[in-house]
């Protein structure tokens, strides 16, 4: 390996300017992929996209929409929430957004209202199909009596009035008439009169005649005769009587017709007279056929009316309903019965603040959501709310805003991380152009971005705080580069002495990084693809762009301005240095004269540390990471506090004829189970049976009304629960905002209470999400720190071949991983998606310490010195760069804890600590490691060539 450094110093010091211009051009290539640097802070972010949790959000998503823009209208003004002209605004506001894509359904008050006049005009196009009808039967009779009437031909009323005249003149008969049968009557009274008195004459003859006929018995045949005459005359007097009685019934009959002729008469005359009147003025022929012509023209424009009817009813899909135009006519449709109808109850919380609801496609990237945001905000601006507050918010608002927020303060802390840098070498690095090595390690960050611009690697809330991680671990390669190369002089000489071991430094720092690429968690995978190819790209630009340079300045540059920018200073920046190697030699002496105590000490706390890391809590709620004075997450707040809660979990389920009357009886019985077992945790659920419940106005119909009720639910709302063909469905269940243990917990219950279900549900959303994040972090935390002791142990195990010299520089590491724990356990904090990464870290940054302490002081230890000599010297010689890295380290660190974001203020806190304790363990820890374990990592050739050599460190450790 040191024949490989050699000739690349050689090529530097024959080439310099080859090299410098050749690497500049590779690094300007890498910078022209910032363009495509992106940011992202989606789902993919949070879980691996080949899980079976992420793989049910996206199918649900694809089909019911994803995440929902919530606007939040709030009274300014007492009852002026729900009048006409902001009902009126509001659907002017979903009518701009109409033609936008990305959107996959709107919901407000004025939706529903809308939607209720449309089904009002729908009715009223329906009842326009039976008035046509009407219109037309009417037409057709109207036509046919109208030509009857024309066909009819009818007389004369002039005519017909005379003849009337002349039937009333005939009524005078009746007088003479009426008269006759008077006189009849008397005539016949004198009659029955007479008979009678006749009758009662002949009657009293006869029995006289009787009497007299028994004196004449002496002589029957004189006896004989004489009643024979009797009874002759007593019959004759009974008929008399019979004709006087007749007599008087004919005159009671003469009378009777004498009275009925004198009706008849008067009758007679007074309809005469009527019919005389009635005809004066009366319809002529010429008249009523004008009226049949009338009748005829009227059917027609009738069924020219019909015909016209039916043409507006089939052009009636070309126009739209409309809000009512009235403030009596909105109530009609907001209230019944003085309360407001339970289909706005999703849009209106109370009478001060309503919602509208604005759900994204499912899949949209987060530039198309930002525009749907920009475009919404737009539309509202320009309606002018005026009595009424409006806030935008949910999740696509808080993700865009938090973007914006990551990109002020990445730019902000790597300006501040840059400051602190030039603070510390100006302080503590005394070497020439010291500033040359920030100014090699900011191009190399820039080329970092752009490369990942080149592969596509997003910037996430975690991965932003690779910049000033890369400022501080970039600047360490540097700095030792030129700290060499202060002592050599010769660009040969430095890259082959100290090349081999910033290579075997930067090795273990990568593959301590790669060891986040296990972790499920996506956003911490990013971050460790960024640290891998930040560092390797700060090496190089490290070798390729910092050593060209001092060459080209030693060489090429007028000597005047290297001996001005070296006055005061020895070559070797031993003047200014001298006071702090003494005193580093002087402290390594003490730590080897008390290395029993201090290395039990570390152990001691080390262990205790451990002990204490399963007891250190875990927080992914993302809202507690972010800047709290943040505007956005103001608003969500706001929004939450209205709506009771925004988080929501998803019942998503496949079959067939999932809006049959049995599914929704499902829909409807296992949400109240739910409901009923979980009540402290389940504010309200959503369905497409409750929908269609909503609309009924009735919560004890048959399923099957329900089922036809569900076919007439407007599309803009069934389709957030199912799907044109009823394939798919899903159950939303809001829930009140829960911390991560106890959510996990709900929905480890809820699958378990959903498992013996006849449907096949599965849980999924954003909460479920969330969880499975959590998982990741817990289970993949400690993995990835194992997996990257393993990497760099195999690693250095290969190149040095040794495993007691492989393990050295890994013993002081484990035990910062240790004491961190503890200090994280001691301090409060919780493990997050970044803090997550410190082990690896840890693991990463100081190896690379250790290694480069450990191979100085194998080639001191080559050159003949004993242990103490070798340890003093090491410590003394690369101390000042180790120091001047480490510093500066923690320097990039420290701005971290600058940052508004909560989770980078922990991460930045943790990072110093470690990097401190590294930078510690480095001078306290690591000599008396080497010291004790010396004879074991010289190989055997090197130990020959101290043979010759008096070994006398024995005598005196001082």
């Amino acid at each position: 390996m040191n024949k490989v450094f050699e000739r690349i110093g050689i090529m530097m010091h024959e080439h310099p300017f080859r090299v410098l211009f050749a690497t500049i051009a590779v690094f300007l290539a890498m910078v022209a992929g910032a363009r495509n640097i992106s940011m992202s802070t989606g789902n993919d972010t949070l879980v691996d996209s080949d899980t079976e949790v992420y793989k049910t959000q996206a199918a649900m998503e694809e089909t019911f929409g994803g995440d929902s823009i919530l606007v939040l209208f709030k009274e300014e003004q007492a009852g002026s929430l729900l009048t006409i002209g902001n009902i009126t605004r509001m659907w002017n506001v979903e009518n701009r957004l109409k033609y936008e894509s990305g959107i996959y359904s709107i919901m407000s008050p004025g939706t529903i209202a809308h939607q209720m006049t449309s089904n009002q005009a729908e009715m009223l196009i329906g009842k326009m199909g039976e008035l046509c009808d009407g219109l037309n039967i009417m037409g057709e009779k109207l036509v046919e009596v109208g030509t009857t009437l024309s066909e009819k031909e009818l007389p004369d009323p002039k005519v017909l009035e005379a003849k009337l005249s002349s039937l009333a003149d005939a009524t005078a008969n009746f007088d003479r008439l009426i008269e006759g049968q008077n006189n009849i009557g008397k005539g016949v009274s004198g009659i029955s009169q007479g008979t009678a008195t006749a009758a009662e004459g002949i009657k009293g003859a006869g029995v006289k005649l009787s009497e007299l006929s028994i004196m004449a018995s002496a002589n029957p045949m004189l006896q004989m005769q004489m009643k024979a005459l009797s009874e002759n005359l007593a019959k004759s007097s009974e008929a008399l009587a019979g004709i006087s009685v007749k007599a008087g019934t004919l005159e009671a009959g003469t009378r009777s017709t004498a009275d009925a002729l004198d009706s008849i008469k008067d009758k007679l005359s007074a309809e005469t007279s009527g019919m005389k009147d009635s005809f004066k003025g009366a319809i002529s022929p010429d008249e009523l056929k004008t009226m049949a012509e009338g009748f005829i023209t009227m059917g027609n424009n009738l069924t020219d009316i019909s015909e016209a009817l039916v043409v507006f009813t089939d052009k009636s899909a070309m126009m739209e309903a409309g809000l009512p135009k009235v403030q009596e006519e909105l109530d009609l449709l907001l209230y019944e019965d003085g309360n407001l109808r339970s289909i706005f109850t999703n849009v209106v919380q109370d009478n001060n603040t309503a919602m509208m609801i604005v759900k994204l496609e499912g899949g949209i990237p987060d530039s198309q959501k930002e525009t749907v945001i920009d475009s919404l905000k737009a539309a509202l601006d320009a309606e002018r709310f005026e009595t009424v507050s409006v806030v935008v918010s949910g999740k696509p608002v808080l993700d865009a805003s938090l973007k914006a927020e990551m990109k002020v303060n990445m730019m902000t802390m790597v300006a501040f991380a840059l400051f602190i840098m030039l603070i510390v070498l100006a302080l503590v690095f005394k070497v020439r152009w010291r500033m040359l090595s920030l100014a090699v390690v900011a191009v190399s960050v820039i080329a970092t971005l752009g490369f990942m611009g080149w592969i596509s690697v997003p910037v996430t809330m975690v991965s932003m705080a690779v910049f000033p991680i890369l400022i501080g671990l970039g600047i360490d390669y540097s700095i030792q580069f030129h700290n060499r190369y202060e002592e050599d002089n010769s660009v040969v000489s430095t890259v082959k002495n100290v090349g081999k071991a910033v290579t075997i430094a930067v090795l273990a720092t990568v593959l301590g990084f790669i060891s986040l690429y296990v972790s499920p968690v996506p956003m911490i995978r990013d971050f460790g693809k960024m640290l891998t190819l930040g560092v390797v790209i700060s090496f190089i630009g490290s070798i390729f762009i910092l050593l060209p340079v001092l060459h080209i300045r030693k060489n090429v540059m007028d000597v005047s301005l290297v001996s001005s920018d070296s006055v005061n200073m020895a070559p070797g920046g031993t003047n200014g240095e001298g006071w702090l190697k003494r005193m580093l030699g002087a402290f390594t002496g003490q730590i080897l004269r008390f290395r029993y105590p201090i290395l039990v000490l570390v152990l001691l706390l080390s262990v205790l540390g451990f002990m204490k890391d399963s007891k250190i809590g875990v927080q992914t709620d993302m809202e507690s990471f972010m800047p709290q004075d943040m505007p956005a997450l103001a608003d969500l707040r706001e929004v939450r506090d209205a709506l009771g809660s925004t988080d929501q979990i998803v019942l998503y389920f496949e079959g067939e004829d999932l809006a049959s009357a049995e599914s929704l009886q499902w829909m409807v019985e296992t949400p109240d189970e739910l409901v009923a077992k979980y009540p402290d945790v389940i504010t309200d659920i959503k369905s497409l049976a409750d929908t269609a419940i909503t609309f009924s106005g009735y919560d004890s119909l048959p399923y099957s009304d329900y089922e036809e009720i569900a076919e007439d639910i407007p599309a803009s709302m069934s389709r957030m629960f199912i799907n044109d063909d009823a394939t798919r469905s899903s159950v939303i269940i809001n829930i009140r905002h829960l911390p991560t243990e106890e959510l996990e917990t709900f929905i480890a219950s809820l699958r378990e209470t959903l498992a013996d279900n006849a449907i096949n549900v599965q849980v999924t959303g954003k909460s479920v999400l969330d969880v499975e994040m959590v998982k990741g972090l817990t289970s993949g935390r400690i993995t990835m720190t194992g997996l990257g002791l393993v990497l760099i142990f195999a690693a250095l195990l290969m190149i040095y071949r040794n495993p007691v010299k492989a393990l050295i520089p890994v013993l002081p590491v484990i035990s910062i991983i240790g004491i961190s724990s503890g200090i994280m356990y001691l301090s409060g904090i919780s493990f997050t998606p970044i803090t997550a990464t410190l082990g690896a870290m840890v693991l990463g940054m100081g190896s690379e310490m250790t290694i480069m302490l450990m191979e100085r002081y194998i080639e001191e230890r080559v050159k003949g010195s004993n242990k103490t000599d070798a340890m003093k010297t090491a410590v003394g010689s690369i101390g000042v760069a180790v120091l001047a890295s480490g510093l500066t380290t923690v320097g990039g660190f420290s701005v971290l804890m600058m940052s508004d974001f909560v989770i980078l203020k922990d991460f930045g806190f943790m990072t110093v600590i470690n990097v401190s304790l590294a930078l510690l363990s480095t001078f306290v820890l690591l000599p008396p490691i080497l010291y004790m374990l010396d004879r074991f990592i010289l190989s055997r050739k090197e130990k020959a060539a101290l043979m010759n050599g008096a070994d006398s460190e024995e005598v005196n450790i001082a």
